[in-house]
């Protein structure tokens, strides 16, 4: 910026246009042009502008300046929506949509705290409110000290979601005689403490009999525009990895082949986990019904779906494995750790 922003006449409405780094940036909705005090109050802003650019306190984003936060947030909606087009995650969608509802442009320290407060009344935890300012920092990293917060939220230990030896199998002799259809799926997910995405990925081709083991190579994304469609992806670390498998927990996987042999459902290159019914790939809201009823015909308070990632992990290292050969067994090289069951 050379020179202080010029008022603009746009058609009877009065704007501010500032030269920013060779390109020009406008400031709407300050009233009418043949209005003297809206005139007055444009020129003491560009006064404001200029001066704050001299001092180094100018914003960029011209955020700060705009005249009223009454109307949608256009500059953080399309960058939003930009981002939930490229990594179609729930969080960066539920962001969208939550400022979207809100319908006012966030200017300053004021306004978000006044959004916040807004978001505790629409019943939002305290932890999806930090989650939605963390999207907007991603959006507008300029705007980061904008968007920060103090607010505090506890932390669920995962050691509450680990099952004991003894409820494992009774979780699993209640699958077995309840949910036949998703035992073999829990057995290998408790065995292995596989990711949900790389549970859904699962093909027949992955598995190597003969060396006992599993190639995990894949996943299944969920889309989180359409949050029964998924997309292909590689695994979290975007490396693959080798997983052994015990002896028991291959006999299952036989069976479970065998099984789909006779139903017509098996495919050499095909997925491992079928749903029942349509014979697609299994998903969590569906896994999460079959898992919950199965704690409360079990008898267990209730434990997220994740439970399985985390009690593979706590009984591994109970058992002797170390943390670092854990973290090999799910990065890159095999390990030879003891499984759970």
């Amino acid at each position: 910026m050379r020179k202080p922003p010029s008022l603009r006449n746009n058609n009877g409405a009065l704007q501010l246009r500032v030269r920013i780094d060779g390109t020009d940036a406008f400031i709407n909705r300050l009233g009418s042009w043949s209005d003297p005090a809206a005139v007055a109050k444009a020129s003491a802003l560009s006064a404001r502008i200029w001066s704050e650019y001299c001092s180094g306190s100018f914003d960029k984003t011209l955020r700060t300046y705009q005249s009223t936060s009454d109307h949608q947030d256009k500059q953080l909606l399309e960058g939003l929506h930009h981002l939930a087009l490229k990594n179609r995650q729930g969080r960066t969608i539920h962001a969208y949509r939550t400022l979207l509802k809100y319908g006012k442009t966030l200017r300053n320290r004021k306004d978000v705290d006044s959004f916040i407060v807004w978001m505790q009344e629409q019943g939002l935890k305290n932890r999806t409110i930090v989650g939605i300012l963390t999207d907007f920092r991603r959006v507008l990293p300029e705007c980061g000290n904008l968007f920060a917060c103090s607010l505090k939220f506890q932390s669920t230990p995962k050691h509450t979601d680990v099952l004991s030896p003894g409820e494992i199998q009774a979780v699993l002799a209640d699958l077995q005689s309840n949910d036949a259809w998703f035992y073999p799926l829990f057995f290998l997910w408790l065995s292995t403490g596989l990711r949900n995405g790389e549970l859904r990925a699962l093909t027949w081709d992955c598995i190597r009999w003969q060396e006992g083991e599993l190639l995990i190579h894949k996943s299944l994304r969920v889309d989180g525009l359409h949050t029964h469609r998924f997309i292909p992806s590689t695994t979290k670390t975007g490396v693959e990895r080798i997983v052994p498998l015990n002896p028991s927990v291959l006999e299952v996987l036989k069976d479970h082949q065998e099984h789909q042999r006779s139903l017509n459902l098996y495919d050499p290159d095909g997925l491992v986990f079928l749903t029942p019914i349509s014979h697609q790939n299994v998903y969590d809201s569906l896994l999460g019904k079959v898992w919950k009823r199965s704690l409360t015909r079990c008898g267990l308070k209730p434990r997220r779906l994740y439970a399985q990632r985390h009690t593979f992990i706590s009984h591994s290292l109970a058992m002797g494995n170390s943390a670092a050969d854990l973290g090999r067994l799910w990065k890159t090289q095999p390990v030879c750790a003891k499984m759970v069951l």
